[in-house]
């Protein structure tokens, strides 16, 4: 471990509990279909760290998964149904994500940490009736490719 206070999390009956220990992935806001259809929003704000920096602190036995893809899997509590990680297990997705780190959504940290989002994701997917009103750069994708 880094040393570092770690952040505590939990699903929403609280049977899932969960600590992640920074240096945290890059906090981003992803607006990709399958980010806004797990949790019925415009968009998910995620973070990640490797598994040695993730660990269970209870229910992990409650944690259901649901694999989207022959790559990502994603994890959820299966009394509540709080959404709140996903993992890509397998190389060949088309958006690269860190293969074995735990993706965790912001919403279910409990704790705080000073970290703040840097970039809005897969913009190119957002929905229309969201207005946003920061400065964070909008990326094409996972990329860093810039969108007008």
């Amino acid at each position: 471990m880094t040393g570092a206070t770690p952040i505590d999390g939990r699903c929403l009956c609280g049977a899932v509990r969960f600590q992640i220990t920074p240096p945290l992935g890059p906090i981003t806001h992803c607006h990709c279909r399958s980010c806004r259809l797990s949790r019925g929003v415009a968009f998910v704000t995620w973070t990640s760290v490797p598994p040695e920096r993730f660990a269970y602190l209870a229910g992990e036995a409650d944690v259901t998964w649901f694999r989207s893809s022959a790559t990502v899997r994603w994890g959820s509590c299966r009394i509540c149904s709080s959404p709140m990680f996903y993992v890509a297990d397998a190389p060949g997705h088309p958006e690269a994500p860190q293969v074995g780190h735990v993706y965790v959504s912001a919403g279910a940290l409990t704790g705080d940490f000073a970290e703040r989002p840097a970039a809005h994701v897969s913009y190119e997917e957002h929905v229309a009736w969201a207005e946003l009103h920061d400065d964070l750069p909008r990326y094409l994708g996972k990329t860093q490719d810039l969108l007008a």
